[in-house]
C-alpha cells in the first residue's frame, strides 16, 4: 500500500473509531490518529499493511503480547489493547505526542542541556525493557516519543521487531552468527550488520549512536549509498566497525564517548550497568549548572 491509499483511510470509521490523520508506516502497520465516535478521545491505531495482512496482522499479534505483558506509562510504554474489525486484528494504543526525529526537524538543533537529559530518559527506558526480558533491537530517533507537546516524559515505542532475550529457564539466549539482518542501518549495532544475534549491549549501542546523531546532527556513515542493499548494509558495518569511538564523539563532552566505549565492549550475555550511566550523565547535567529542565520543544 502506497503513501496515497494509505492517506485515503483518513475519514474512514473502523468499528467504534474515525480515523482522523495518518502518523507513520512502523513494523508491519500503518499508525493513524483516530477518535473515538461516542467519547471524543484520540487514540493511536496500528493497522496491519493490506497485501501482507496475515503475516503482518500475526506480527502485530505478536508486538501487541509485548506491549500487554510490559506496558508501562511511568517507565515510558504505552498502554494498548487489541481490536477486532471483521477479519483483522489492530493494535489500539495511547497518542503519544512527536518522535525525537520529528522535533529535530522542526527546532533544528538540539541543546546539550536536551541531549543529556534525553541520553538519562532513554538508558531509563532500556533499563526497564531489559529488565522485562526483552531487547528492542530497533531503536531510533522515530521510536523516541514525547508524552504530549509541551512534556518531557520520554516513550519508547514499536516493539514489531524486539524480541526475549531470556529462555524460559531464565538462563540467556545462545550467541548466533548465522541471523537475518534486523533494525534500522543508520542505528544498527555493528554486531547486528555481522548478522550475530542480539543482546542488551546492541540496545545500548544504538543509543550511542542516537545521541551522536541529536548532538551532530548526523552520523558518519549517512552518506553510503548503493543500489544492492545488503551491499549497502555491509558498507555501513564495516564503516560502523573502522571508525574509532574517539573520532564518532569528536567534540562531544567525554561521557559521550564514555558510553560509546562500554556499550562496544560489552560481551554477548554482559549485562550494563545502567545505573553507573545514568548517574555519570547526571553528573554532567548538574556540572553545567542548568537552571530548569525545559527543553527545545517546551519553550
Amino acid at each position: 500500500m502506497d503513501l496515497k491509499e494509505v492517506k485515503s483511510m483518513i475519514g474512514t470509521d473502523i468499528n467504534r473509531y474515525t480515523i482522523t490523520k495518518y502518523i507513520a508506516s512502523g513494523s508491519f502497520g500503518n499508525v493513524f490518529e483516530a477518535r473515538h465516535k461516542k467519547t471524543n478521545e484520540y487514540c493511536a491505531l496500528k493497522i496491519p499493511v493490506v497485501n501482507e495482512t496475515r503475516n503482518c496482522q500475526n506480527s502485530l499479534l505478536d508486538e501487541a503480547k509485548i506491549y500487554k505483558e510490559i506496558s508501562n506509562r511511568e517507565k515510558g510504554i504505552a498502554e494498548m489493547k487489541i481490536m477486532k474489525s471483521k477479519d483483522t486484528k489492530m493494535i489500539v494504543m495511547d497518542l503519544l505526542g512527536p518522535s525525537l526525529e520529528c522535533l529535530l526537524a522542526k527546532h533544528k538543533k538540539f541543546g546539550l542541556k536536551t541531549i543529556i537529559t534525553l541520553a538519562i530518559k532513554m538508558i531509563e527506558v532500556i533499563k526497564y525493557i531489559h529488565s522485562r526480558g526483552y531487547i528492542h533491537r530497533d531503536l531510533k530517533p522515530d521510536n523516541f516519543v514525547i508524552g504530549h507537546p509541551n512534556t518531557s516524559k520520554l516513550f519508547c515505542i514499536d516493539f514489531g521487531i524486539a524480541k526475549k532475550y531470556v529462555k524460559r529457564n531464565k538462563a540467556h539466549i545462545d550467541f548466533s552468527s548465522n541471523k537475518k539482518f534486523c533494525g534500522t542501518v543508520r542505528y544498527a549495532s555493528i554486531a547486528a550488520h555481522k548478522n550475530h544475534e542480539q543482546s542488551r549491549k546492541d540496545d545500548l549501542e544504538s543509543i550511542g549512536y542516537i545521541l551522536v546523531y541529536l548532538y551532530k546532527g548526523k552520523l558518519p556513515w549517512q552518506s553510503i549509498k548503493h543500489k544492492d542493499k545488503y551491499e549497502r548494509y555491509r558498507l555501513v558495518g564495516d564503516k560502523k566497525e573502522n571508525i574509532t569511538e574517539e573520532e564518532l564523539c569528536d567534540g562531544m563532552p567525554k561521557e559521550f564517548l564514555v558510553l560509546m566505549k562500554y556499550a562496544r565492549s560489552l560481551d554477548f550475555d554482559e549485562k550494563p550497568h545502567y545505573s553507573s550511566l545514568i548517574r555519570m550523565f547526571k553528573k554532567l547535567y548538574e556540572s553545567r549548572n542548568y537552571k530548569n529542565d525545559k527543553l527545545e520543544w517546551q519553550k
